[in-house]
């Protein structure tokens, strides 16, 4: 089960049993006069915020026999301060158990939640073939554990006539508007990739049918509607890679266990920004040898942090890792940054991969 408390540090599970240990000592090592019970108290409610039903319910047990204990020992009997302070600790246990049963129960709900937002993300994604235009292909795509809602991740495969195009993005914004736009631009490169000679020339077919449906939607999302993207193609034959990247994360290429990023020397605007007036710069070629793999990613991966808050570097990260096959990369990588964030992410994260 998927609980919200997952999100607290791994210590945290301590912070409760340390309140109620400080609550005890203080009870029994100091004057009536100074009560722990505040602190027994706020460890029965932290408990069922932060722990299990069943630890919760243990703590609750535990501090209900420890405060009768201390008042009997104090006084020889249980007098009236301690059947107030006794009753104190049962009102507290009572609501950290139900708000134990609350957080389980939200936890379920977001869970339940965030299963058909990712199902309707892999609908509008399919996994790619496994072979095409004579090259190894993989990809993945995970929700946020933070979100339940639909993201803009998308990405998309197409042998054209002029190799295998690669089509990788991050729409901006999440829930049904982003649908609309991944649905729209997976249409468009499909149709535009066939037919298009150039990456300069399907990218311009992108921003265009991206910018007409901005205009059509209103005067906010033309402003503020816009997709980064990397548009790249892999000659039939060949060994080199042709990039087009429009404000995106740059892919990694990953051959004999050495890693280079390879970023755009001259970005472009997102797609959907045209209107700014900046000219497309022209794409980027690179080597693609033979036993090379290159790993297009979403920044839910170039963002993702560690416990410190320090990002993730596919290009650190992956150094040394081997890449037999297209799936493997794509493993690798999703292993490697789950050991970097401790298996916690913020962000959807969508991974493609193509091997030689």
């Amino acid at each position: 089960m998927d609980r919200i408390g997952r999100r607290w540090p791994a210590y945290s599970g301590i912070v409760p049993w340390a309140l109620l240990v400080l609550g005890i000592v203080m009870d029994v090592a100091t004057p009536r006069e100074v009560s722990g019970g505040p602190l027994i108290v706020l460890a029965c409610v932290a408990a069922g915020v932060i722990m299990s039903f069943r630890a919760t319910l243990w703590l609750v047990l535990v501090a209900l026999a420890t405060e009768l204990a201390t008042g009997v020992w104090e006084s020889g009997t249980a007098g009236t301060q301690q059947i107030v302070d006794l009753g104190y600790v049962v009102v507290a246990g009572a609501l950290g158990l139900d708000l134990n049963r609350l957080v389980i129960r939200y936890g379920r709900r977001i869970s339940a939640v965030r299963t058909v937002a990712e199902s309707v993300q892999l609908a509008l994604l399919p996994d790619p073939p496994l072979r095409l235009a004579g090259y190894d292909i993989a990809a993945s795509y995970r929700a946020a554990q933070s979100e339940a809602r639909i993201g803009g991740d998308l990405y998309a495969v197409h042998d054209s006539p002029w190799g295998l195009r690669v089509f990788i993005g991050d729409v901006r914004g999440k829930g049904m508007d982003a649908v609309s736009t991944v649905a729209l631009l997976l249409g468009a490169f499909r149709e535009a990739a066939e037919d298009q000679p150039t990456l300069e020339a399907l990218g311009a077919r992108l921003d265009r049918r991206l910018a007409h449906e901005a205009a059509r939607l209103g005067e906010e999302r033309e402003l503020e509607g816009f997709t980064t993207a990397v548009l790249a193609e892999f000659p039939h034959g060949g060994e080199s890679v042709r990039l087009l990247n429009f404000g995106h994360p740059g892919p990694y290429r990953v051959a004999g266990g050495h890693v280079r990023a390879l970023d755009a020397e001259v970005p472009n605007l997102p797609l959907g920004m045209s209107g700014f007036g900046q000219e497309v710069s022209p794409h980027q070629e690179d080597s693609f040898p033979p036993g090379a793999s290159l790993l297009f990613v979403t920044d839910g991966v170039t963002e993702a942090r560690n416990p410190q808050g320090v990002f993730f570097d596919p290009a650190r990260g992956l150094e040394g890792m081997s890449c037999s096959s297209a799936k493997a990369a794509v493993a690798g990588l999703l292993t490697r940054v789950d050991a970097w964030t401790g298996g916690v992410s913020t962000d959807d994260r969508a991974v493609l991969a193509v091997a030689h």
